[in-house]
C-alpha cells in the first residue's frame, strides 16, 4: 500500500543534462521574464547559460552588464584564467556542485579581490578565443565571512537597496513575503520600509488559511515586535498563535480509509501518529479531504512561530507544542535526517515506526534539518529538545552540500540550512556550509545586487517560477547580516538591544546562553560579575521581570498573592527588579 510516494531525490547541483526541460521554460512575470528559461546565472557577468558536463553555452545577456558586448549567445565556455573547467556529475549520489559552477565562481571572487579582470575561454564557431570581462573590484571574501568581512557588508547594502528599489518584492507568497520585511527590519537604512511590509500584514488571518501563511505571519510579526516593541501587533499574533492550534492535527485522526485486503486497524493506528502535524491546508476530519496529511516542514515552522510567540508575552498551549513536536520527533531519524511527511509510518506505505527512528539513512534536504535544529534550540523547556538539537547538527555537518536544494522551492532549504546552521553552538557547522557554498552565493548574485535563484535536483522545484529574486535576495541579507544578528530566526535565541550575540565571551556569553535558556537568576547572578557590558542584559531581565509582575497586582489576598510569588520565583528569583517588587507588594498588602 502506498498512500503516497516519497520519490528518491538526487542532490548536488543540476539534476539532469536538460535540467528537467526547464532550460526553455520562462518564468511569467518579474525580473526574469525576458529571460529565455531556467538558466545558470553566470554571477555579476550578466550572462545565463546552459550547463554541460564541463561547459556553459551562454543563452542570455542582461544589457548593460559586464557581459554585455564582450559575450554572444551561443558562446561556449571552457573555462576561466587558463584552466579549463572541471566535471559536473549529472545525477547520481550526493556530490556537490564541483565543475564548471565552482571553477567560475572562485574565479570571480578572485578577480573581483584584484583587478576585476575576468579571462573567459571560449568557443566561438570554429574559433577558440579569450575574452576579458571588466568586473567591478569590491574585493574577496574574508575567511571569516560574513563576519569582518567588508564585502559582505557591501553585498548585502546592495541586496537590501534592491529590495527597496522594487517594492514589489514584499508582496509574494508567504515565505518570500516574510523574508523580504525581515531582511529590512534589520537594516537601520530600511527599517521603516520593512516596518510598513510588516503593519501590512498586521491583520487576523481568516478560516481555511493555509499553514504555511499562518506561521511566516506569525514569525514575521513576532520578530517585529520583539525588535521594535510595538505592541500594536500583539491581538493580531494572538490570534494566528489560536489559527494555528485549529489547524493542528488533533483528536482522532482520519486521513486515510483501508483499500481492499488491508488491514484497517493497522491502517487506523498508523495515522494516529499524524497526531500534532500540520499540512498544507488546516486539519479536517475525514478520508480525502487532507492531501497526503502532515508534513515535517509545516510543523517545525508552526512549533518556531509558536516559541516566538510566547517570547512576545502570547501563551500556546503547551499540549499542542508538545504534540507538535512528538510528530517532528516521529519524523526525525537517528541521524537526524527529518522526513518529508509522514512516510515513518504510513505515507510509503506501512512501516514500523520505531524502526525507522533508528534508521540512519538521507543525504539531503539539509533544510528541514535546519528549521528543526532553530525550533528545537527556542524549546529548552522541553528536556527532549537538547538530544534533537544534537542530532540536527550531527545532520547538517553531513548533508551540507544538499543545501543549494529543496522541495517545491530551494529557498525554503537554503534559508533554513543556513539559519539553522547559525544558531548552532558548534560554530564549525556554519563556518563548513559558508565555505564551501562561497562560490554558489557569487553565482546566484545579478549585476543589480540582486541574487536569484539557480537549478537544482530536485524534481519539483519551483522556486524559481515562485520568487526568483526576490526570496533569495532577502535570504542573501538575513545571511551576509550574520556579523550582527538582530533576530531569533538568525540564531540570537534572543533579542537584546544592544547585544551581538556573535561579540559575547566569557560570563557575557554565559548570561546570554542562560537568558535564552529562560534561567533568568541564574544570567543576573552571572551578570553581577560581567561589567559594564552587562548593562544592556541586566535591563532586559528588568523588563521581563517587570512584565512578569504587572498580573500580581491586581491580587488583593496576601497568601495567594505569596503563592505567584513563590512560583514565580523559581525562574525570576535573583534579578534585581523582581525581588525588590516582589517584596514590595508583599509590603504593600502586610499594611
Amino acid at each position: 500500500m502506498k498512500h503516497w510516494l516519497v520519490a528518491v531525490l538526487l542532490l548536488g547541483a543540476i539534476r539532469d543534462k536538460d535540467n528537467q526541460g526547464r532550460w526553455e521554460k520562462r518564468v511569467e512575470s518579474g525580473p526574469d521574464k525576458e529571460v529565455p528559461g531556467f538558466l545558470v546565472n553566470l554571477g555579476p557577468t550578466g550572462a545565463r547559460a546552459v550547463l554541460t558536463e564541463k561547459t556553459f553555452i551562454v543563452r542570455y545577456i542582461f544589457k548593460g552588464s559586464p557581459a554585455d558586448g564582450k559575450l554572444r549567445l551561443g558562446d561556449v565556455l571552457t573555462g576561466v584564467g587558463g584552466k579549463p573547467f572541471g566535471a559536473h556529475t549529472f545525477g547520481g549520489q550526493p556530490h556537490g556542485y564541483e565543475g564548471p559552477i565552482l571553477d567560475l565562481g572562485d574565479a570571480i571572487d578572485r578577480a573581483e579581490g584584484k583587478d576585476g579582470k575576468l579571462t573567459l575561454h571560449i568557443a566561438r564557431g570554429s574559433s577558440t578565443i579569450d575574452v576579458v570581462l571588466a568586473l567591478e573590484v569590491i574585493g574577496s571574501f574574508s575567511p571569516t565571512f560574513p563576519v569582518n568581512c567588508r564585502k559582505s557588508e557591501l553585498l548585502r547594502s546592495r541586496a537590501l537597496k534592491y529590495l527597496a528599489d522594487h517594492p514589489e518584492s514584499g508582496g509574494g507568497p508567504a515565505h518570500a513575503r516574510a523574508m523580504v520585511a525581515l531582511a529590512m527590519l534589520t537594516d537601520p537604512a530600511h527599517e521603516a520600509a520593512g516596518k510598513r511590509l510588516v503593519l501590512s500584514w498586521n491583520e487576523p488571518p481568516g478560516p481555511g488559511t493555509w499553514t504555511w501563511g499562518l506561521s511566516y505571519q506569525l514569525i514575521t510579526l513576532a520578530e517585529y515586535h520583539l525588535l521594535t516593541g510595538d505592541a500594536s501587533v500583539l491581538p493580531t499574533i494572538k490570534a494566528v498563535v489560536q489559527r494555528l492550534r485549529e489547524a493542528q492535527y488533533d483528536g482522532r485522526i482520519v486521513v486515510w480509509a483501508a483499500k481492499p485486503n488491508e488491514d484497517a486497524k493497522a491502517i487506523d493506528a498508523a495515522q494516529q501518529l499524524y497526531l500534532g502535524g500540520f499540512g498544507h491546508k488546516p486539519y479536517v476530519s475525514g478520508v480525502g479531504q487532507n492531501g497526503y496529511g502532515p508534513m515535517q516542514y509545516t510543523t517545525i515552522l508552526a512549533v518556531l512561530a509558536w516559541q516566538l510567540a510566547e517570547r512576545c508575552g502570547v501563551r500556546t498551549e503547551s499540549r499542542a507544542m508538545r504534540n507538535a513536536l512528538d510528530f517532528i520527533h516521529r519524523g526525525t531519524n537517528e541521524a537526524g535526517y527529518v522526513a518529508y511527511g509522514g512516510e515513518f509510518t504510513l505515507n510509503n506505505g506501512l512501516v514500523d515506526p520505531v524502526a525507522w527512528r533508528k534508521s540512519t539513512g538521507g543525504t539531503n534536504y539539509v533544510g528541514r534539518a535546519g528549521a528543526s535544529l532553530l525550533a528545537h534550540g527556542l524549546s529548552p523547556e522541553f528536556p527532549d529538545s537538547r538530544t534533537y538539537v544534537e542530532k540536527n547538527q550531527g545532520y547538517l555537518k553531513k548533508a551540507a552540500k544538499s543545501l543549494p536544494d529543496g522541495h517545491a522551492c530551494s529557498s525554503l532549504g537554503f534559508a533554513w540550512g543556513l539559519l539553522g546552521a547559525a544558531s548552532s553552538d558548534d560554530e564549525s557547522i556554519l563556518r563548513t556550509m559558508l565555505d564551501y557554498h562561497r562560490a554558489w552565493f557569487t553565482m546566484m548574485r545579478c549585476p543589480d545586487g540582486s541574487f536569484v535563484v539557480q537549478p537544482g535536483r530536485d524534481y519539483a522545484d519551483g522556486g524559481y517560477y515562485i520568487s526568483s529574486r526576490a526570496n533569495p535576495t532577502a535570504v542573501m541579507a538575513l545571511v551576509l547580516g550574520l556579523s550582527y544578528p538582530k533576530l531569533l530566526i538568525q540564531g540570537t535565541q534572543v533579542s537584546i538591544p544592544g547585544v551581538n550575540p556573535r561579540a559575547l565571551r566569557g560570563s557575557l556569553l554565559a548570561s546570554y546562553k542562560a537568558i535564552g535558556a529562560k534561567t533568568y537568576g541564574k544570567a543576573a547572578v552571572l551578570l553581577k560579575s560581567a561589567g559594564p557590558g552587562g548593562a544592556p542584559m541586566t535591563d532586559y531581565l528588568d523588563g521581563l521581570a517587570g512584565r512578569a509582575l504587572e498580573p500580581l497586582a491586581a491580587i488583593d489576598d496576601k497568601a495567594e498573592l505569596e503563592r505567584a510569588i513563590a512560583v514565580l520565583r523559581k525562574t525570576w528569583g535573583g534579578v534585581a527588579r523582581f525581588d525588590r517588587e516582589s517584596k514590595e507588594l508583599l509590603q504593600k498588602l502586610s499594611r
